[in-house]
């Protein structure tokens, strides 16, 4: 019967259900090829590549590198010759202030001064080597095309690096203090403030190089402001230290508490008058000179407990600097021993890290802006 022919086209595809409710999102109740699984894979991609891997999807892929970056004659060449340089640096100075002063420089022995000399450069040396390994890992991953998946990666990597060369200060520190008869506590302060430095040094470099982006300026850049932190600072310390000159008035002191070097620590002030006085600020500018790795392992290595043995005068002079005027009673103001003392190491680190904070979140904007998300 006519009613009861088929078509002799395709048969009647069969009923198709579109889930409603909660159950439309969990796998197995969206066809394949629906909309809906459409759009949730979607979802799923855009959010793969705005939040970026996570730590413990970056740990695995930075070891990697790392040993790669470690198996390689390059890293080693700059590990061992940034060492061999500071080592040579610290022994030449030792050699031309001995020369200088003549027979008058026998006090101390030659290869203690050099131990002292090379444990205080060595976080530095750090410093700079990290920042050169944070601005080459993160220039290497932008030139071979890898996708942006944030910083971490790149900063994991340098950190790693850092460490390997923090070992290789320790080992040689240690070597010359045996030879020496030095403390080997500042060894052991000295590598640890290595392993510090590379990594923030190490995470300005990334920063860096994301944010000029062009590998000729970002080492340009890099360079510049790691030799500031390093040695630029102090410089800019000591040209700071006649602006903040004043003649303040002062009152007589009374029971004066002075140190071994003869800086007062403690006193009391009268209400008379003792005329007015040349008083150098110089609390006002030492956290710029306090940034320096430098100045990090001196206030470290001289702290009581850390290096007795060390001579201390430096840290002292400098715990000085920060604590104010050196002249009693400058505006009839009392000191007490139990004042609060600036922690110029605790300072330096601090604002090295907020530096490094400040120059990824700038360069995580200026990457999200280059790598919108889909």
């Amino acid at each position: 019967m006519p009613d009861q022919r088929q078509p002799s086209g395709n048969p009647a595809p069969e009923p198709f259900f579109e889930p409603i409710g909660r159950d439309a999102g969990q796998p197995g109740t969206d066809p394949a090829g629906s909309p809906g699984a459409r759009d949730n894979a979607d979802d799923a991609d855009d959010g793969g590549r705005t939040a970026g891997p996570g730590f413990r999807a970056a740990v695995p892929g930075a070891v990697v590198a790392w040993r790669v970056s470690v198996a390689s004659l390059r890293f080693w060449a700059v590990a061992v010759g940034a060492a061999c340089a500071t080592w040579a640096v610290a022994a030449g100075l030792v050699w031309v202030s001995a020369a200088a002063e003549g027979e008058q420089s026998g006090s101390v022995p030659a290869a203690l001064l050099i131990y002292v000399l090379a444990s205080s450069l060595l976080p530095a040396a750090a410093a700079l080597v990290g920042m050169h390994w944070g601005m080459a890992c993160q220039l290497r991953r932008a030139s071979t095309g890898e996708p942006y998946g944030g910083f971490l990666p790149a900063v994991l990597v340098t950190a790693l690096q850092g460490l390997v060369f923090a070992v290789l200060v320790l080992v040689s520190l240690l070597i010359q203090a045996a030879a020496a008869g030095g403390p080997g506590s500042v060894a052991v302060t000295a590598s640890g403030l290595a392993a510090v430095e590379g990594t923030l040094f190490g995470a300005m470099g990334v920063a860096v190089s994301a944010l000029v982006g062009r590998p000729g300026l970002a080492r340009v850049v890099g360079w510049a402001l790691g030799l500031f932190i390093v040695a630029g600072t102090l410089v800019a310390g000591a040209l700071l230290v006649p602006a903040v000159r004043s003649e303040e008035p002062v009152t007589v002191a009374l029971n004066v508490h002075r140190a071994a070097d003869g800086t007062p620590v403690a006193y009391e002030c009268s209400q008379v008058p003792a005329g007015t006085v040349e008083v150098y600020h110089t609390e006002r500018i030492m956290w710029l000179p306090a940034v320096s790795p430098i100045v990090v392992l001196t206030m470290l290595a001289g702290a009581p407990g850390a290096g007795q043995e060390l001579p201390g005068w430096l840290s002292a002079e400098l715990q000085a600097a920060a604590d104010g005027p050196r002249v009693p009673c400058v505006n009839g103001e009392p000191r007490s021993m139990d004042s609060p003392r600036t922690p110029l190491a605790a300072a330096g680190l601090l604002l090295q890290a907020g530096l490094t904070g400040a120059l990824l979140g700038g360069a995580h904007v200026a990457a999200s802006r280059r790598h919108p998300p889909a």
